[in-house]
């Protein structure tokens, strides 16, 4: 698809030098600036993996409870025992 876009005369003249640089069209450098663009907002945004600190301290579990049991330990979770 062929369109005009509208720039700054001094804003053209930086984007064809780095264009050049790169040995790029200003056409090729700018869609490929688009493309980076619009390729960042449909990221999702990074985030800090998640990290468990385990629990130190403490009894253990509750006299009764048997962890190998986890119907007991749903029935418990759900207030039913």
């Amino acid at each position: 698809m062929r369109t005009t876009i509208r720039l700054a005369d001094e804003f053209y003249e930086a984007v064809r030098e780095h264009a050049s640089h790169e040995g790029k069209t200003v056409t090729a450098y700018i869609e490929e600036a688009l493309r980076a663009k619009l390729a960042a907002a449909a990221a999702p945004p990074e985030r800090e993996p998640y990290k468990v600190v385990p629990f130190r301290g403490g009894r253990g579990p509750r006299p009764g409870i048997d962890l190998t049991n986890n119907a007991q330990l749903q029935d418990i979770m759900d207030g039913l025992e």
